[in-house]
Formats: C-alpha cells, sequence, structure tokens
C-alpha cells in the first residue's frame, strides 16, 4: 500500500443524549488529543547527514578519527516514549532522531535536548531509522500481526511519502547505497527498495534472522540462526556464497578494507575475505558474542556474554590484551585514536584506554545502557532503559 500525506485518523461516536453530552465532550477531547496527528517539520534547507545510519554507513564504521578526553559532562537528557532495542541515535545537521519500541521516531536538538518534533505510530520501531536526504526511512513492525510498515517521511514538508506494507517481521538493522534501501526480515527475506519505495527485488533465504548485516562493494554479508553466513550480489540477490561456520551467528559484520569481521554464539570471531569469501583467521574468546565488532586503524575491539573485552590484530587475529570487566557487552562500544565508549548491561558506560584495556572511568545510569554510542560535534550521544537520551560533552 502506497499512500501520500497519510494521516492516521480516529473516528469518535458522540451521543445526542444531553445528559452525558460534557462527559462525551470531554472523553472525546482527550481521545482526539492522542489520536492527534504527530508532526515532524523542520525548517531549514540544509541537508547535511552526519550519521545517516546505525555504524556511519554500510560498512558499519564505528571508528571517530579524533582524540577524545575521559572527562565527560552531562549537557543533557530527553525522554522518548518507549524503550529502545539495540541501535543507535542518527543524526543530520543539529538534529538527532531515534525510533523506540512504542513505534515512535523522535527529534531532539543535538545542542539542548529540546525535542523537535514526533512520529506516532501504533507498533514497535526495532532498528534503527535511516536518513536520506530530507527524509526518514524506518520500518514499523504492526503489534499482534506478521505485518511491517515500511514508512518514508519528508521531515522538510511534514508528510508521510509512502507507506508500503510488507507481510513479514522487519527487525534487523536497514542498509542502504547510493541506489536503494535493503531490509532485513525475521524469516531471512530481503527487500530491496529505491528511495520512492518501490520494490527493485526480493530473495528468500529460507533461515531466521537476527544478525546485523554490512555491505562493500555491492555485496551484502550476513549470518543467521543455523550458523550460515552467506554474501548475496545487492544488485540482483543472487546468493554468491553461502557456508555453515558455526551453531548459530547473533552478532552483526562490520567491514574495513577487504576483511569482514563479525562472532558466533560460541565466542569464536571471524575475518572473511570478502573477494575469496576464505576464512583468513578465527580468534575463540569463550563467550557469546552479539554485537558487531568495532575496528580502528590496527585493531578490532569487541565483548562478549561472559564480561569479557578484547583487542585483537585486525591483520592474524593475534590478541593484543583481553580484560575481564563490569557487564556483559551487547552493544557495540566507539572507538577513537586513545579511547573506547563501551556500554554495558551493568548500566553503565565505560571508558577504556585502548591501548591496554585500562578502565578510566565509568558513567553509571539508572537502567541498562542500550545504545551504542555515536560522537558528533564533540558531544557522546548514548541511551538507556526506560526510554532515556543522554548527551555528554567532552571536557578537556
Amino acid at each position: 500500500m502506497t499512500l501520500n500525506n497519510f494521516s492516521r485518523d480516529c473516528s469518535i461516536s458522540f451521543s445526542s443524549d444531553g445528559t452525558f453530552e460534557k462527559i462525551y465532550f470531554i472523553i472525546s477531547v482527550l481521545l482526539l488529543a492522542g489520536c492527534a496527528k504527530s508532526l515532524i517539520q523542520i525548517s531549514s534547507n540544509k541537508s547535511e547527514t552526519f550519521h545517516p545510519m546505525f555504524g556511519k554507513n554500510s560498512q558499519r564504521n564505528f571508528y571517530y578519527d579524533v582524540y577524545s578526553s575521559d572527562s565527560l559532562k552531562l549537557l543533557w537528557t530527553a525522554d522518548a516514549f518507549g524503550s529502545f532495542n539495540n541501535s543507535s541515535v542518527v543524526a543530520s545537521d543539529s538534529m538527532i532522531f531515534i525510533g523506540d519500541l512504542a513505534g515512535r521516531v523522535h527529534v531532539f536538538n543535538l545542542e539542548n535536548g529540546k525535542q523537535r518534533g514526533v512520529l506516532k505510530t501504533k507498533g514497535a520501531i526495532f532498528s534503527t531509522p535511516l536518513l536520506y536526504k530530507f527524509r526518514i526511512y524506518y520500518p514499523l513492525v504492526k503489534d499482534g500481526k506478521q505485518l511491517t510498515e515500511f514508512i518514508v517521511y519528508d521531515f522538510f514538508a511534514g508528510k508521510d511519502l509512502y507507506i508500503i506494507e510488507i507481510e513479514d517481521l522487519i527487525t534487523n538493522q536497514m542498509l542502504s547505497d547510493n541506489d536503494a534501501i535493503y531490509l532485513f526480515a525475521e524469516d531471512g527475506t530481503i527487500y530491496k527498495y529505491n528511495y520512492e519505495a518501490k520494490l527493485i527485488w526480493s530473495v528468500e533465504t529460507n533461515q531466521n534472522l537476527h544478525f546485523v548485516p554490512a555491505m562493500k562493494n555491492g555485496k551484502i554479508f550476513l549470518g543467521n540462526d543455523a550458523g550460515e553466513f552467506i554474501v548475496i550480489d545487492s544488485r540482483n540477490g543472487k546468493i554468491l556464497h553461502r557456508e555453515k561456520l558455526a551453531k548459530s551467528i547473533f552478532s552483526g559484520a562490520s567491514i574495513d578494507n577487504n576483511l569482514c569481521y563479525f562472532g558466533d554464539d560460541e565466542g569464536n570471531l571471524f575475518a572473511m575475505d570478502i573477494d575469496s569469501y576464505k576464512i583468513k583467521f578465527k580468534v575463540k574468546t569463550d563467550g557469546r558474542i552479539l554485537m558487531n565488532p568495532s575496528v580502528d586503524e590496527r585493531n578490532i575491539y569487541l565483548g562478549n556474554m561472559k564480561r569479557m573485552f578484547y583487542c585483537i590484530d585486525k591483520n592474524d587475529g593475534k590478541i593484543i590484551w583481553s580484560k575481564k570487566m563490569k557487564g556483559y557487552f551487547n552493544s557495540t562500544p566507539v572507538v577513537t585514536k586513545n579511547r573506547l565508549f563501551v556500554p554495558n548491561l551493568f548500566k553503565s558506560l565505560l571508558i577504556v584506554d585502548k591501548s591496554n584495556g585500562e578502565l578510566l572511568k565509568e558513567v553509571e545510569f539508572d537502567n541498562r545502557a542500550k545504545l551504542s554510542p555515536v560522537i558528533i560535534n564533540n558531544k557522546i550521544i548514548i541511551g538507556y532503559d526506560e526510554g532515556v537520551i543522554a548527551a555528554y560533552e567532552f571536557v578537556n
């Protein structure tokens, strides 16, 4: 279904009984307030996107080429309506966007945290919204149905452009290239839509999928619940490579140069050559890996669900250091020239010296850290359970 300028309206019936007229009027006002059309409308002719998707780009890059302090000053906090999946904010110009599990997309001012608008929909948003020019693309999973609405919203005009119904559950992170957006369903079906929300192709992989895919050179790399790793031609959906590597793979891929890094449920980190599809090395970490690895100019950084965190040489798989730390790790950390910023399920953000794994500081939260941090304009944006977004400034 494709809708232009779609509004989600509510109908209310009024009684002609004068005795209850006032009661009905009060109830109707309350219902209309709850059903009023949501709106994001930004009156700006700029469309400078700093961070358009989860991991900045389709290779999933969590490295920032800056030196960062371990001293943080809280600038603001803001509340979303619902909690978050393991995702991140995205950013355009002076705005940050986040979807929540209550089906809403929120926009906050980067500098002061004031809400610039909200899209209210019924369902849940599991993946990070994707930004393209003045548009927001996001999959809304409908409550109690095997149905997702793929929604395209113009935040300059303040209206929905397209709403496409997909009889599937789109819960994994999206990808994009110059021509299209790629959606990944739980049952393993992959959909390619152009930016005007027209389906180009779909392909069934016939295995359940709870993995964050990555893409480079026209190839999509993904793992599935059955432990297979699959490479797909983004032009036509043809499966180029399929190989059983593990019992199950629930993590995510990060691509650096010609290697694709990902982990499995038994704690193995793999490095696959993106041209030959051969495994260059495999490293045992002895704990379930659920995150995308972070990669900088020399090393790979990742944690597992046994509270271990690792720094591994990205070229040969040698373990540089490993540390047992507070918390369990399933959200991807970000890396700068000198620091790691590691969210964990023990309600904190760990600031770590990346050269040796030394814990420098811990920023405590009221709830479990859920979002992978994002660094923009000397600020780090994080999120934790119960729908709280917080912005900290680096203090030298």
